[in-house]
């Protein structure tokens, strides 16, 4: 800065006296003394102020937020952690050291846990009898002996109807062995479902000879080796016009548990045919 003042005071200096005014003189060097006269640094704050800079607008600091406090836990839930973690403890304890008194002292605090779980399931008992559609028994397979027996009833009564509607289009492939002693107990239950419920049941024998129940069954042509039957008696649920095969099970089976498994296979979605 003052080199620029003292070239601009050697360059006045070498007009002439008469080239300027006085106004004119005063005009030139009033900025110059203005300048000269200010404090150090002055200029370059107020610098700042020129179209050469901006002023970021004021900026508010907000508090932050303050963060909810942590629910209160119930009481309860605290007495119930507490205790786990005792029994627990105890239980290390005496795994890693069983001491007649670590043994104890778990067991006596053992039974005090089972004490607290038998009285609620008490309470849940007695809450159960009095709000029936909390009762599981009501809602299912109900838990008493007498209501068991008109349930199943019931149960039969349906499945029987969607068996007896099936069999207009499904029927039974039986695969079995002469000397079976298997087949030929689980025979004769086969004829009275076939029987009882219209389903036509068609009987393939893996040696060529029948039962007394199936005297003249079909000679295997493969089907058994097809359906991956090398367990017998083998039972099928089969839909001829659709050419749907489905197993329904291996072994001797009771008569309500063939109903009960048909009829579950009737609610299923059909196959893609074989």
């Amino acid at each position: 800065m003052r080199t620029v003042l003292a070239l601009a005071a050697l360059s006045l200096s070498a007009l002439p006296a008469t080239a300027l005014s006085a106004d004119e003189s005063s005009s030139i060097t009033s900025p110059v003394a203005k300048t000269q006269v200010e404090p150090h640094g002055t200029y370059w704050l107020r610098n700042r102020e020129g179209w050469f800079w901006y002023r970021d607008p004021p900026v508010s600091v907000k508090p932050p937020k303050a963060s909810p406090p942590p629910p209160s836990r119930p009481p309860e839930l605290v007495e119930f952690e507490a205790m786990q973690q005792r029994l627990d403890e105890l239980k290390r304890v005496a795994v890693m050291n069983p001491t007649d008194t670590n043994l104890v002292a778990y067991m006596r605090y053992q039974r005090f846990v089972m004490n607290k779980s038998e009285v609620f399931a008490e309470r849940w008992q007695r809450l159960v009898w009095t709000v029936p559609e909390l009762d599981y028994g009501l809602a299912g397979r109900p838990t008493n002996s007498m209501a068991i027996g008109a349930f199943d009833e019931q149960q039969q009564v349906r499945q029987g109807q969607v068996v007896r509607n099936l069999a207009s289009t499904h029927g039974l492939l039986f695969i079995f062995r002469s000397d079976c002693p298997y087949c030929h107990r689980f025979a004769p239950i086969l004829k009275r479902f076939e029987q009882a419920f219209g389903m036509t049941v068609f009987s393939v024998s893996l040696d060529g000879r029948g039962l007394p129940e199936y005297p003249n069954p079909q000679m295997d042509n493969g089907i058994a080796s097809r359906l991956n039957a090398t367990v017998v008696p083998a039972l099928y649920l089969t839909a001829p016009s659709k050419r749907q095969i489905r197993p329904v099970g291996f072994g001797v089976m009771a008569l309500t548990e063939l109903l009960e498994r048909i009829a579950a296979l009737a609610q299923d979605p059909p196959e893609a045919p074989l």
